[in-house]
């Protein structure tokens, strides 16, 4: 069928030949179907169409080549990604609960504890008190690594102390005192470490010397007090004092005894005491009633005052083991004395900080957990 047109506004887009007429080409030429006259060139027509053909084995081999390379590129892929650490579950118990967990020099917390860590060694330390014990731990992804370290309970006889101590007040004070002819100090004193029995003292100022034999029993204090005019036979009686912090005890301005004693002998009757403690600016006064051969305890109010406690970024606190909070915290009110404070972050660990709370003025603590 032949199509006639306007020549000048059509042009030729291709002609289709069919396989019989391609057979009509020069000789030699391979099966040209499906060829298109716009890219053929016949011989006889320079200038004309080309004709290019791309065979089928060809085609496959390029069909190989981009599977090839494709493969290729995803091998390269997975080769370059990031390797994941290994890691495997430790799991470290004690008994009693509450001691530091130290890994690779790192603190990481307190028992009961459980946490990740790469496999491999590690070095662990558990440390409560004194008490520390050393673990050499091997990471395995295959199963959580679990050790429990217990402290054997100090038994009687090793809280029983085999020794005693002596403490000696005199008025005046300053008095030279000698235990067993040793010389030991200057009144007030409290001497430690004295093999349980009988002592002889010897407490000796510019015009008089008293001479007492004391008994002193294991693990505990004795106590004497020497002054005025010397009695044939003196009755005394005693008070004891409970206080979380170091006071001494005066009367009229003279130490009469101190926390730290057991018994603070006194005549008896009525006294009137003041309890210092001048670092802490602590000073608290009261009448109390001494019975001859008898003791009575003495009760002290110690006084709260305000913390503020911050951390960066931030931590959770706890204060003498009690938690109080997420940092900021203001105005945590705390009775006056030696605290412990412990910060805790997730990621940044534990840090420790001992401070000293007073009635001068409220006490600012700060740390930086990234440090």
């Amino acid at each position: 069928m032949t199509a006639t047109t306007d020549s000048a506004n059509v042009k030729t887009v291709a002609s289709f030949r069919t396989k019989a007429s391609a057979q009509s080409t020069a000789p030699g030429r391979e099966d040209a179907t499906f060829e298109f006259a716009s890219e053929t060139k016949g011989p006889d027509k320079p200038g004309g169409p080309v004709l290019v053909k791309i065979r089928k084995p060809t085609m496959l081999a390029l069909a190989a080549l981009g599977v090839l390379a494709v493969a290729g590129g995803i091998v390269a892929a997975l080769m370059l990604r990031p390797q994941v650490a290994a890691t495997g579950s430790l799991v470290v118990e004690s008994d009693p609960q509450g001691a530091e967990v130290v890994i690779n020099n790192i603190v990481r917390g307190m028992t009961p504890l459980t946490l990740s860590l790469p496999e491999g060694n590690h070095a662990v330390t558990v440390r409560r008190g004194s008490d520390v014990k050393r673990l050499n731990v091997e990471i395995s992804g295959a199963a959580a690594q679990t050790h429990h370290v217990a402290w054997a309970e100090p038994s009687v006889a090793a809280v029983a102390t085999s020794t005693g101590s002596l403490s000696v007040v005199s008025d005046p004070p300053g008095s030279t005192v000698l235990v067993d002819g040793t010389p030991r100090g200057q009144t007030p004193l409290t001497i430690r470490d004295l093999p349980p029995g009988g002592h002889e003292v010897l407490v000796r100022n510019s015009s008089t010397t008293y001479q007492r034999l004391v008994q002193v029993e294991a693990g505990a204090t004795a106590s004497l007090v020497v002054g005025g005019a010397p009695a044939a036979a003196p009755s005394w009686g005693w008070i004891t004092l409970q206080s979380p912090f170091p006071v001494q005890v005066l009367e009229e301005g003279l130490v009469v005894g101190t926390s730290e004693i057991d018994r603070i002998m006194l005549s008896p009757g009525g006294h009137q005491l003041d309890f210092v403690n001048d670092q802490l600016g602590f000073r608290q006064s009261q009448r109390v009633t001494v019975l001859a051969g008898r003791g009575g305890p003495v009760s002290l109010t110690i006084p709260r005052m305000a913390m503020n406690i911050n951390a960066l970024p931030w931590a959770e606190v706890y204060i003498d083991g009690a938690r109080i909070g997420d940092t900021p915290l203001a105005n945590v009110m705390q009775p006056i004395g030696d605290h412990e404070i412990v910060f805790r972050h997730p990621q940044l660990g534990e840090k420790r900080q001992a401070a000293r709370l007073t009635q001068h003025e409220a006490l600012r603590v700060s740390v930086d957990m990234r440090r």
